[in-house]
């Protein structure tokens, strides 16, 4: 298939192939003491030096030495797997709890007083929108009960408006955002 673009003199076979007889290493060294002078300044270049430093840098850094690694990453270090874990989970919040001084105790807040309208507000409106779901299941009545509790819902979230006071128990200058700690 190549025989016509073969640029060859007839019986010239510039790379030897296995099984003909020819010796690759004997060949190599004919080629090798040839050239010997464009193989020296070759190897002599700028650009081979530089490819050579390059190759040598991609090496060092892909080989791992035995010395680079710590000896914990071997067997025989103090944590060798998942199953040698002293440290404690939270299965053992007790044990933890009672290691670090006197016992939890949870906090007890106190709301202070409740003010008493604010109170029925509230009840006036969870009792208004509970009434008017339960109205849609009674639709003989629905029309007076929605109407009832409709009232209800709208006094509760009215009143409740009316007493919020906001933010501005607390601020005491113009620059103070409200974040607290």
């Amino acid at each position: 298939m190549t025989e016509n673009n073969n640029s060859n003199a007839d019986g010239e076979r510039p790379n030897p192939t296995p099984g003909d007889g020819t010796d690759f290493d004997a060949a190599w060294a004919e080629f090798a003491a040839d050239h010997a002078d464009d193989l020296n300044d070759v190897e002599r270049s700028r650009n081979a030096k530089r490819f050579e430093k390059h190759a040598q840098r991609k090496e060092k850094e892909a080989l791992l030495s035995v010395d680079d690694l710590d000896p914990s990453a071997f067997a025989g270090g103090a944590r060798r797997g998942p199953r040698d874990f002293t440290g404690s989970s939270w299965l053992d919040t007790d044990d933890v709890m009672d290691r670090y001084g006197e016992p939890f105790t949870p906090p007890n807040p106190d709301l202070g007083p409740v003010n008493k309208s604010k109170l029925v507000f509230w009840i006036l409106l969870i009792v208004g929108v509970a009434g008017v779901i339960g109205s849609v299941f009674l639709p003989g009545l629905a029309a007076m009960l929605g109407t009832i509790f409709g009232a209800c819902v709208l006094i509760g979230a009215a009143g409740l408006i009316v007493q919020h006071k906001g933010h501005s128990e607390t601020r005491e200058n113009p620059f103070d955002d409200g974040a607290r700690v």
